[in-house]
Order: C-alpha cells, then sequence, then structure tokens
C-alpha cells in the first residue's frame, strides 16, 4: 500500500536530516586531529626560534670574546717589546690598537674597544697596589685637580698609574668591548640592560728597551 507525506511532513522531516547532519558533522570536527601538528608548532614555534637564535648569539659572543683575549695576550707581547710601527706613523698605543682591530675588528665595532694600561714597578705591587685617586680619570695626578697618591710600598713608584711602562716594568693590559644583545627577549635578562661586557687582560714584563 503506498503511504503519501504531506508537505508539512516532507519538511519537518527535511529539518530533522539537516540537524542530523550538523549533528554528525560537528562530531566528527571534534574528533578529527588532522593539523593538530601544525596548531601545535604554532605555539611552540615562537619560543623555539628565539632559544635558536639565543644559542646562535651567545656561540658569537664566545668566539669575540676568547678572540679578544687572543688579540690581547698577542698585542701585549708586542707592547713589552716597545715596538712602534714608525712607517704607519702610530704610536705605541695605536699600534696596540692597531693588532686588536686586525685580529678582532670584522666582529665587532672597533670604536667601542676601551685599551687601559696599568703600571707597576713590580710582580709584587700588583697585590698591594698604591692608593690612586683620580678624579676626572686623565691619568695624570695633580694636587691641583683634587687628586691623591698613596704610596703603600714607600718605593717612590705608582704602582698602577696609567701607562705602558719602561723596560724591566710589569704592565697589565685590559681590553673591554660591550657586547649589544640583539635578540630583544633574551636582553631582558642578560647583562646589564642588554650589554655584555666582554673583557680581556694580560700580565707582561716590559724587555729592556
Amino acid at each position: 500500500m503506498q503511504t503519501h507525506r504531506t508537505k508539512g511532513q516532507d519538511l519537518q522531516s527535511g529539518h530533522q536530516a539537516r540537524v542530523r547532519a550538523g549533528r554528525f558533522s560537528w562530531r566528527r570536527l571534534r574528533r578529527d586531529e588532522s593539523g593538530a601538528t601544525a596548531i601545535e608548532f604554532a605555539f611552540v614555534s615562537t619560543i623555539v626560534v628565539y632559544l635558536m637564535v639565543a644559542i646562535i648569539e651567545y656561540s658569537m659572543a664566545m668566539t669575540v670574546g676568547n678572540s679578544l683575549e687572543a688579540a690581547t695576550n698577542l698585542s701585549s707581547r708586542l707592547g713589552k717589546t716597545g715596538y712602534v710601527d714608525e712607517q704607519a706613523q702610530l704610536d705605541q698605543e695605536e699600534t696596540i690598537m692597531e693588532e686588536v682591530e686586525r685580529r678582532v675588528g670584522p666582529m665587532i665595532d672597533i670604536d667601542k674597544v676601551e685599551i687601559t694600561h696599568e703600571v707597576y714597578n713590580d710582580f709584587e705591587s700588583l697585590t698591594n697596589p698604591d692608593v690612586i685617586v683620580d678624579k676626572n680619570g686623565n691619568g695624570v695626578i695633580e694636587e691641583a685637580d683634587g687628586d691623591s697618591w698613596t704610596d703603600v710600598d714607600a718605593d717612590g713608584f705608582m704602582d698602577g698609574g696609567s701607562g705602558l711602562g719602561t723596560g724591566g716594568e710589569i704592565v697589565v693590559y685590559r681590553v673591554t668591548y660591550p657586547w649589544s644583545v640583539f635578540t630583544p627577549f633574551m636582553s631582558q635578562f642578560v647583562g646589564n640592560d642588554g650589554i655584555i661586557e666582554l673583557s680581556a687582560y694580560s700580565v707582561v714584563k716590559n724587555e729592556p728597551y
């Protein structure tokens, strides 16, 4: 026997079918795990990239630090001989700076490199230097500028004063460079306001010259 459906029954049946189809699609969507890897990667990729950049930058800083130390050692040996590149019309300090630039220059801003040197009468004075107050930091001790010097070992020699010394004297070379951390996130946790102070020093005894 053939059953006839009214127009209203057909509309209601179609609506119920669409609802069942919608529920079925939503269940499928919740169970579908395709693309989950891409979503997970989107969450962790930023951290991974920053970590990789931080590792690369740390390696660069250590490379510059090691190169700076090697350049300081070699340059101080050059300085203890009193060698001056007269052909280039450079004094002793400029000759040392040129040597540092030759070895480390391509990796840093050479204008930010600072070289200081302190001269001592003997090795014993390194552990017991004189008390020097240089208020204006010009390396010249003058009472008129409010500077003072206390000769601790009473040898008449200003141990710890600035200078390259002469033959037989001890010179401590210090080379420093402010390495700027270029990774924004890491600069908040590394160094002082994103600046790592790379430094190297060398102690030599000047040859007689």
